[in-house]
């Protein structure tokens, strides 16, 4: 059953629209913007086309490979962004024809080396567990990781020096070192953060302490720097209030029936439609014929925001009339931004923000292991001038404190429940800024936004700049940063379901997270780690198979209904046994058992065609024999090609197993030479 129409608490309805087969065809969000869907014959995408609410259109083309991977696609403005692969399927090189492309490199087991793009590169080496052993950062500083026997993190050295140590127990961190200071932690029953005390030596420094209620929500946060705190919540778990014990205003929210975020912070009426804020006391806000705000309005005061073809903020103009201008890559990383003539110059390792430069200055941002937590900032270009300092973060992962070696704090702040700035302090000397907010999101200082990968934040409404471009996959409310803010973290700007301190995984209601369009577009390539891996695994063995299926059909074969992976074991077995076709189940007359294999993965099997079919252009003869019905053949060394059955004489019901086949053969059609007809796993003879 597909899901065709939601109605939310404020009455609004989404629509979906399929094809025979199950696929997206249109979609009416709640707010009456429509994005219609085609696809080939594949159900691979094609074209989608965005409807405006003033009857504009905004079209995006994808083209596609025999194998499905997309190759360009063109934007609404014409511009084309180029994708290209290597033999493996891996993407090798993104160029959107701006001076921003991008290239990867990978090794013989198909990690990630080296990455490079725009400015700088970034070069990884692993350990022979195949987790990240060496990171060479863009101005040249070097990062060593050191891990445990059972994988978990030790330490990190930083040029040669160390920079942090870190002590495991039953996968959570008990203890870590920054410069002088060390810091231990406490976690519940449930694996929540529950203290976090900070020491130099055995002299104390500061604590924080966390209790939670019954249902899971943070209840008070005990801060021997800032006080204590509690949070109030309604019935549905959403933050209503915040209660401080000092010299902070408390703090109220309210939701309206869909859910929207309502701040008391101004008195008056609020206004939404579509669950686009449109007014709140004496601030409108107006917007875009596809859902983007574009101005602010108090009275004669005007905040002006200009989108690209893809809905990315290129221009923030301020109400004085300064202009600040945005610049994406292909992937829709901010790579630069423009402020008064001055501009800022961004890297990043895949979705995190991992540097940035401009003519004042040059900073590295590093995070904990497999996370948008941030450990540590480094200050100075290259390794003789970066200086190392260390982040202390609360249960959520946001920025507390950064304190240099010695343990000195040099920037403090304290957040309102949404996480605007509420106060900000310095020390040491020069006052060092820090941009980070709550996981994934960079300040600028220009807008009072916050950058979260994919769309802007609005800390002063806690709601983004404009929709989920997940559409459904994000959520019911298009808008909304997340469902709690004490408890939730969104670091790219794509799902407010993402569970935050030390709980996993992103979600979307179980409702509505099926219901989205796969564009087909490559992913970031990421860092080693077991998922990593196994969704290489599984893209490299998806394209494999579309390229042998392209074989079988292209030259009639049977290579696929008789000795492919997937053939299930008791067919494979049968088929020794007395001949049965294990595509079909038919056994010839008169039964008998014949040798049956089935190569490893579609890998092994693609390559096996490969190798038989370009023998002749790399000057080799086109076969290595014949068989007895003196068919050409190629018969060729593959270690671990398959597997496979042979009868057994003596005892037909139980053939003679071997997992271990290192040949494959591949047989031509001796009336046309050039045309295989079938390729298996094979015994040496």
């Amino acid at each position: 059953m597909l899901l065709t129409e939601i109605e939310n608490e404020s009455g609004d309805n989404y629509r979906l629209d399929y094809t025979p087969g199950g696929l997206i065809r249109q979609e009416t969000g709640f707010d009456g913007r429509r994005t219609a869907y085609a696809y080939d014959l594949n159900g691979q995408l094609l074209e989608k086309t965005e409807f405006g609410d003033d009857g504009s259109q905004r079209v995006t083309a994808y083209l596609r490979d025999a194998a499905g991977r997309l190759l360009v696609k063109t934007l609404p403005d014409g511009l084309k962004v180029d994708y290209r692969y290597d033999g493996l399927g891996r993407l090798v090189s993104v160029d959107d024809g701006q001076d921003h492309p991008l290239e990867f490199e990978y090794d013989a087991h198909d990690r990630l080396i080296t990455e490079h793009q725009g400015w700088g590169t970034l070069r990884y080496g692993y350990d022979a567990c195949g987790q990240l052993k060496h990171l060479r950062l863009p101005d040249n500083s070097r990062l060593e990781y050191h891990r445990a026997q059972g994988g978990s993190l030790t330490a990190i050295d930083l040029n040669g020096s160390r920079l942090t140590t870190h002590t495991f127990v039953g996968g959570r961190e008990q203890q870590r070192q920054q410069g002088l200071l060390h810091s231990d932690f406490a976690y519940d029953e449930q694996g929540r953060l529950q203290a976090h005390a900070v020491r130099q030596a055995q002299r104390p420094l500061y604590r924080r302490d966390y209790a939670y209620s019954a249902n899971g929500n943070l209840a008070q946060v005990n801060d021997t720097r800032h006080g204590e705190r509690r949070y109030q919540y309604d019935p549905l778990d959403r933050l209503t209030g915040v209660r401080h014990a000092r010299d902070q205003d408390p703090e109220n929210f309210s939701h309206d029936p869909a859910g929207n975020l309502l701040i008391h912070d101004r008195p008056g009426p609020w206004h939404l439609k579509g669950n686009r804020l449109l007014r709140h006391a004496d601030w409108h806000y107006d917007y875009d014929a596809y859902g983007n705000l574009i101005r602010e309005r108090r009275g004669v005061t005007v905040t002006a925001y200009t989108y690209d073809s893809q809905h990315r903020l290129i221009r923030f103009t301020a109400p004085d009339g300064q202009e600040t201008a945005y610049r994406y890559d292909a992937f829709g990383r901010r790579i630069d931004k423009t402020v008064d003539g001055q501009t800022t110059a961004f890297f990043w390792q895949g979705d995190h923000l991992i540097a940035e430069s401009s003519q004042t200055h040059y900073r590295s941002y590093l995070y904990e292991p497999g996370s948008f937590r941030p450990l540590a900032l480094l200050d100075g270009h290259g390794p003789k001038n970066a200086c190392p300092f260390y982040y202390h973060l609360d249960h959520l992962g946001t920025p507390q404190e950064l304190t240099d070696y010695s343990g000195e704090i040099v920037w403090s702040a304290r957040y309102t429940g949404y996480g605007k700035l509420s106060q900000l302090s310095h020390g040491g000397g020069e006052q060092l800024e820090q941009p980070l907010r709550f996981q994934g999101q960079y300040f600028d200082a220009e807008s009072g936004l916050h950058y979260n990968r994919h769309r802007y934040y609005h800390p002063d409404t806690g709601r983004y700049l404009t929709p989920d471009p997940v559409k459904l996959a994000g959520g019911l409310n298009a808008y909304r940063y997340t469902p709690n803010p004490t408890g939730w973290v969104d670091p790219l700007g794509l799902s407010g379901n993402c569970p935050g301190g030390n709980r996993p995984g992103c979600s979307a209601p179980d409702d509505v997270v099926e219901v989205k369009v796969d564009d087909g577009e490559p992913t970031l390539p990421k860092l080693s780690s077991k998922q990593r891996r196994d969704r290489i695994d599984k893209l490299a063995e998806a394209n494999a198979r579309r390229r042998v299926v392209e074989y079988e059909k292209k030259y009639d074969m049977h290579t696929i209904k008789k000795h492919s992976s997937e053939i299930p074991e008791q067919a494979l077995k049968q088929r020794a046994i007395n001949g049965a076709d294990p595509h079909t189940g038919k056994v010839p007359k008169p039964a008998r058992g014949n040798l049956s294999s089935q190569f490893s993965n579609w890998r092994i099997h693609l390559s096996a065609l490969n190798k038989a079919m370009s023998r002749e252009r790399l000057g080799l003869s086109p076969h290595t024999g014949q068989d007895h019905n003196r068919d050409p053949i190629v018969r060729m060394e593959l270690p671990g090609a398959g597997r496979g059955y042979r009868p057994n004489k003596k005892d037909s019901e139980n053939p003679h197993l071997n997992e271990s086949l290192n040949w494959f053969e591949v047989k031509f059609d001796k009336r046309d030479p050039t045309r295989p007809y079938t390729a298996f796993p094979s015994e040496k003879k």
